[in-house]
Order: C-alpha cells, then sequence, then structure tokens
C-alpha cells in the first residue's frame, strides 16, 4: 500500500492548490475555491445530472477523468497563459507531469491513459469532463457574483484579461464577470460526433443537460436567489 498513499498525498497537494482564475480576477472573498474543490463540485455536477445523459456513456471514465484530470496541477500547478505562460510551455510541463505521475503509480491507477486519454479528449467520456468543467468556472464566478460584485476595473486585474476585446466588449454593455463566463458555449460538433460514433441527438441531448445545470444557476444568480441553500436547514437538526 505504500504508493496508494504516496498517490493519495499527492492528490492531498491539490488542497492547498488554490485555482489560479479568481485569484488573477481579484476576487474579494475569505477562501478561495482550491483544486480538490473544483474536483468535488465536477464530481457532483456529473453525478446530479446522470440521468440526463445517455446511458452508453461510461460513468467509471467519467469519473476517473474528473479526478485526476488536474492532478498534474500538483506538480505544475495551475498555470495559465493569462501569467505569460505559452501554450507550448503549459504542454511541455503537463507531459513531464502526466509522464512522472505514470511512471511512479501506473500500478495503482492507469494514469497515463487517463491523463492522456483526457488531454487529447480521445472519446465522448472526455468531451463530457471537458465541457463541465467549462461550465464549472461559468457557476463558480455565478457564485461568486453572487455574494459581492467583482470590480473587473480593480488595476491589479492583468491588462491580458481586463482588456481582453470580449470581455471589454461586453462590460461595456453592462454584463459583470459571472455574464461574460456564462456566455462561453459548450457543444459538441458534427465533426466530433463522427469522431466518436455518436449520433447528433445523443450529443444534443448531452449538451442541452449539461448547459441547463449552468443555466439553473445563472437564472438563481440573476434572481438573485442561489445564495438561498447556503443555511442548513432544518433548524432544529
Amino acid at each position: 500500500m505504500e504508493n496508494e498513499v504516496r498517490l493519495f498525498m499527492i492528490f492531498d497537494i491539490l488542497g492547498d492548490t488554490v485555482r489560479t482564475g479568481p485569484t488573477l480576477w481579484h476576487i474579494s472573498r475569505k477562501r478561495l475555491e482550491d483544486v480538490k474543490n473544483h474536483i468535488l463540485d465536477l464530481l457532483l455536477i456529473a453525478r446530479i445530472i446522470e440521468k440526463h445523459l445517455p446511458s452508453f456513456l461510461n460513468d467509471r471514465k467519467i469519473f476517473d477523468y474528473i479526478i485526476c484530470h488536474d492532478l498534474p496541477e500538483a506538480i505544475t500547478g495551475d498555470i495559465t497563459r493569462f501569467e505569460g505562460v505559452s501554450k507550448e510551455e503549459i504542454d511541455r510541463v503537463t507531459k513531464i507531469a502526466i509522464d512522472y505521475l505514470a511512471d511512479k503509480f501506473g500500478d495503482v491507477m492507469d494514469l497515463k491513459t487517463i491523463l492522456n486519454n483526457y488531454e487529447a479528449k480521445s472519446d465522448i467520456e472526455s468531451k463530457v469532463v471537458d465541457m463541465i468543467d467549462k461550465v464549472h468556472s461559468a457557476t463558480t464566478f455565478s457564485k461568486y457574483e453572487a455574494e459581492s460584485h467583482i470590480n473587473m476595473d480593480d488595476p491589479r486585474i492583468l491588462p491580458e484579461l481586463r482588456n481582453h476585446p470580449f470581455v471589454v466588449e461586453k462590460y461595456n454593455q453592462g454584463y459583470d464577470l459571472a455574464d461574460i463566463f456564462f456566455m462561453f458555449p459548450v457543444n459538441i460538433s458534427d465533426d466530433e460526433c463522427l469522431e466518436y460514433g455518436i449520433d447528433r441527438a445523443d450529443a444534443d441531448k448531452i449538451v442541452n443537460a449539461i448547459a441547463a445545470f449552468a443555466n439553473e444557476l445563472y437564472k438563481q444568480k440573476l434572481n438573485r436567489s442561489c445564495l438561498l441553500y447556503t443555511t442548513p436547514s432544518p433548524r432544529d437538526a
């Protein structure tokens, strides 16, 4: 069990790895989301919407992808191109981390297959997790925006973010940061349907299930009701 425990402790590092996005936007909050929080949220979303997804999806693959997709960040940290790191450099260090993890802990989990397949989006399950990952950014910022308005004019925010043409355009139209993140769509193209061997109806069912979850949270953000559930109930429990 030595390697099992060592891998568990590497996962534990993700609990001390704050996600970069909220930090770059200088969200004013006592506690920001770490990568383990992010993984748990993705697991919950996948489990909650499971009944709305096609039955042919491999749940084990989905959960393996979610649990492991950010594991290389225990080594590399949560890095982003907006910090001046090129895509090529991110890909390079991510590959080093994947190779290290696969070599050291391949006897515990097939990390090489899980991580490389996720990076390549080689099957429909990896695509599903990628879409849930994308909408989770929107749900996170919706929650933060519902708690307290995020000042996008804060000079501490990197110019690459604050002055991004899409951000500037939507901000000038009166949208806040959560609105802007929500506008990035999730989709499965016709080419991806062919690649994954699924029909258009099933692809739309997947997209609609994921989008419906994000849409409902966003609606509750707009009517300021999404924070009503933060106080435990019933009161006599």
